[in-house]
């Protein structure tokens, strides 16, 4: 439609142009002495229009010409970057594929661009790795420097490998360097975590994990176990200290003193520094909230001189846990501490009877000493030994 516009358009403009030169019989004299030249008007206009049009694809062709140079230029620098992405890519496949020579030797070969070095070294850096070149990969990491994006792949990029080496402290380091820039990253946070866990600064794994925990960036069993983990450490640093290990107990979240395996770890920490009767509380909460048989077994250790509040306590018990083969034990290691003989023994034939033990069979045989029967102590020891074999 438009070609059939221009084309009427300048089908009228011709004809109008040979309708004004059919009437035009002017002409012109040009005089350079000694020489005069006389043209008609239309020979002179057409001579101008011709001369214009020369001129002006004369000035394109110089203009093309002039441009060669930065078009061939153009074209190869667009050729290097088609090259740099296409190899870009291939690392990328070779790489997840698991081919890590071919994706260095494609990453390489990608870095020659400016557009894709940085995103390259760091693959050709994570190949290096995995083929165990650690002094290439920390050249490929150096190259790897660059805009602030980039510079902090290059930073995650060391710290996970620095942490897959088992170099925490210096992961950790970086890590920290990092959070200043980003303190909300959860994978930044969580690579933290495995750090300072690793390096059992529960202090710090404590306060990292509580950030994930806000973040959406931990499961709550894993952040469950994670924190009970560095209760437990820091427990077992204050074990030698009863002031420092009660004064830490106090300020432990309520949830986590009723913790079966904190409070067993607490409880025997105060047992060894003399503290039965903190022991004894301990247990006696934490089973209030939860029935636990190891915490069960751990309550025979807590009878200080005397063994008749746990007895009573025991007994209580045993209504709604009659068949628990740890609790009778327990009270039969309780009655002997009281010398109640024959009770004693009734328990710890009754815990017997539901599970034999080793453990069982050794009290027993403690207790068959005590009274003065060494043929029933030493049929119990020789089950005890069957047992443990």
């Amino acid at each position: 439609m438009r070609f059939a516009i221009w084309s009427v358009v300048l089908a009228v403009l011709a004809v109008g142009i040979a309708l004004l030169a059919r009437q035009s019989d002017g002409y012109v004299v040009i005089v350079a002495a000694p020489y005069r030249v006389e043209l008609s008007l239309n020979l002179l206009v057409l001579g101008v229009l011709a001369g214009y049009v020369a001129f002006h694809l004369l000035a394109r062709l110089a203009e093309t010409l002039l441009a060669i140079p930065n078009r061939v230029a153009a074209y190869r620098e667009e050729r290097a970057r088609n090259r740099a992405r296409q190899s870009l890519n291939d690392a990328l496949i070779a790489f997840f594929q698991g081919r890590f020579a071919s994706a260095e030797k494609s990453a390489s070969i990608a870095m020659e661009s400016d557009e894709s070095r940085g995103v390259a070294a760091i693959i050709a850096a994570r190949s290096a790795h995995e083929l165990g070149r650690f002094s290439e990969r920390e050249q490929f990491l150096d190259q790897a420097k660059g805009a602030p994006a980039v510079d902090q792949a290059r930073l995650t990029t060391l710290a996970d490998l620095l942490l897959a080496q088992g170099r925490h402290e210096e992961a950790l380091a970086v890590l920290k360097d990092l959070a200043g820039r980003d303190a909300r990253n959860v994978r930044l946070l969580r690579m933290r975590l495995a750090s300072e866990t690793a390096l059992k600064r529960w202090d710090d794994a404590l306060a990292t994990t509580n950030a994930l925990a806000k973040l959406g960036g931990i499961p709550e069993t894993e952040a469950t176990a994670t924190r009970r983990a560095a209760h437990l450490g820091n427990l077992n640093r204050k074990a030698q200290d009863a002031v420092a290990l009660t004064q830490y107990w106090k300020h432990l979240p309520n949830e986590l003193r009723l913790d079966p395996s904190i409070a067993a770890t607490a409880a025997r920490f105060h047992l060894a520094l003399g503290g039965n009767a903190e022991a004894q509380l301990i247990v006696e909460d934490a089973l209030a909230a939860g029935w636990d048989t190891g915490l069960v077994a751990l309550y025979a250790d807590c009878a200080g001189t005397s063994a008749v509040h746990l007895i009573e306590r025991g007994e209580k018990w045993l209504r709604s846990h009659a068949r628990d083969p740890a609790l009778l034990l327990t009270l039969g290691k309780l009655c002997m501490k009281q010398g109640l003989w024959g009770k004693a023994q009734s328990y710890i034939e009754a815990s017997l009877a539901l599970e034999p033990t080793h453990e069982g069979h050794m009290t027993l045989a403690a207790l068959m000493e005590r009274i003065g029967k060494p043929q029933e102590a030493s049929r119990h020891f020789r089950k005890s030994a069957e047992l443990a074999g």
